[in-house]
């Protein structure tokens, strides 16, 4: 070997000798004051601290809510709304599992039963028969028309039927109409 190849081996071993003899002494010195732990303070709150905590929390709220609504409109706006405009409208949707769906759709006066995927929609039939399409429009008027509190008691109806069902789920333990 040549002269200038040893020496960065020469250094890595003299190194290595250095870190070898120095770890004892480091870990006398380092063992000595282990029993000299002391707990540390706690941290002192003002008035100005807990407000500026409180203005923090405040505009992290904001800022969820924000979020939250924007989403919202985003979603919104690209999911659409059940009525498509004018005549048109979507009268009944059957949903058949994720992203398949048959709707019934009113164009242009002609009641169309659509199949509809993520990358198909195909017209399964049309509606000519007029008692069907008076109950569509029947069907559609009444949900249309439907108030919220219809929609409401409708729910809350449901919910306490399933109440009845299932009593132990739904902590009716000490009813007294059983």
């Amino acid at each position: 070997m040549k002269k200038t190849q040893c020496w960065p081996l020469i250094l890595v071993i003299v190194l290595l000798v250095g870190v070898a003899l120095a770890h004892p002494a480091l870990a006398a010195e380092q063992s000595a004051n282990y029993l000299n732990y002391k707990e540390p303070e706690p941290a002192g709150s003002s008035w100005l601290s807990t407000i500026a905590y409180l203005f923090t929390l405040l505009v992290t709220f904001i800022v969820v809510l924000a979020l939250a609504y924007g989403t919202s409109r985003f979603l919104g706006k690209r999911m659409g709304s059940t009525t498509l405009g004018g005549d048109n409208k979507i009268c009944v949707t059957i949903s058949l599992g994720q992203n398949r769906a048959v709707h019934v759709v009113e164009v242009a006066g002609r009641f169309l039963v659509l199949g509809v995927t993520d990358h198909n929609i195909n017209l399964l039939q049309e509606i000519v028969d007029l008692q069907q399409i008076e109950k569509l429009k029947v069907l559609q008027t009444v949900e249309t028309a439907a108030p919220f509190e219809m929609v409401f008691q409708k729910h809350l109806t449901s919910l306490q039927h399933m109440s009845e069902k299932f009593p132990g789920v739904f902590g009716n333990y000490g009813r007294k109409d059983k």
